[in-house]
């Protein structure tokens, strides 16, 4: 049975089956914290059977722990992930079987992470001419981040800036004539793992090493303290596992056109 998290009770178990996941304990963990008592937000967190948990928002879902793989189980989830139109999954483990029909696998996503305790090397860093900004202004680097698109721009903004006003994170940013031109952040975090993300680099200032000292200097200041992790693209495994980071696994993609069903 579908259970949306709504008690202190159901809140407690959510965090109990996301807890030690990476990525999801300080991502799912971090939205239940700052947006489960507000329908409102757009947000959504639900308790499903087995260990697994769900959150929604918009068309896109992230779903953590063990499915059972009965047909009433399979039944019940299909028809409710179609009557909220969600059309995109990022799950912990791949889909069971009987889901396979109607979700296609996408790019997977590599996992890394930074344990606790451990620097990594420091790139060279950055020229003169540009400064480093611990809290720079978020309006700029969502526009740096969503160059092409301002709805998301305008959705990392607000979500940022509230996991940032109640101490869930961090952005920095380097700058040029006061504008950012490289940003990495953390804004989720749990109280044993944070997790970076949102790096990106402006066109122009691509190929100068740029990333790799911020990304760095990111992590090496929340690893003091935490297990770090981010999630990449394929592609770009061979440039983080250049800057010393420790591949740990993959999280899955899924995507459905629920028009064609």
């Amino acid at each position: 049975m579908i259970q949306a998290v709504t008690t202190p009770e159901q809140q407690a178990e959510y965090r109990r089956r996301i807890s030690g996941k990476p990525y999801f304990e300080a991502v799912l963990g971090t939205h239940l914290a700052l947006f489960g008592a507000h329908p409102a937000s757009g947000w959504m967190f639900y308790l499903l059977p087995g260990t697994a948990v769900l959150e929604l928002r918009g068309g896109s879902g992230a779903l953590c722990g063990n499915l059972p793989e009965d047909a009433d189980t399979h039944d019940e989830l299909q028809g409710f992930l179609q009557f909220l139109h969600i059309d995109r999954l990022r799950c912990e483990h791949p889909l069971p079987m009987a889901y396979q029909t109607a979700w296609q696998p996408g790019e997977p996503l590599t996992l890394w992470t930074a344990p606790r305790g451990r620097a990594l090397s420091l790139p060279a860093p950055p020229p003169a001419e540009l400064t480093l900004d611990t809290a720079p202004s978020m309006l700029p680097v969502s526009r740096l981040v969503f160059a092409e698109n301002e709805t998301e721009a305008d959705e990392f903004y607000s979500t940022a800036c509230t996991a940032l006003a109640h101490g869930y994170g961090a952005c920095r940013a380097l700058l040029h004539h006061g504008q950012p031109v490289c940003t990495v952040g953390c804004y989720e975090q749990s109280d044993r793992e944070a997790y970076m993300a949102a790096g990106v680099t402006a066109p122009d200032w691509r190929g100068r090493g740029l990333a790799g000292w911020l990304i760095v200097t990111l992590a090496n200041e929340l690893a003091a303290q935490k297990e770090v992790c981010f999630l990449c693209l394929p592609h770009l495994c061979g440039f983080y596992q250049q800057l010393g980071f420790i591949q740990i696994g993959d999280i899955q993609q899924y995507t459905t056109d629920w028009n064609m069903k």
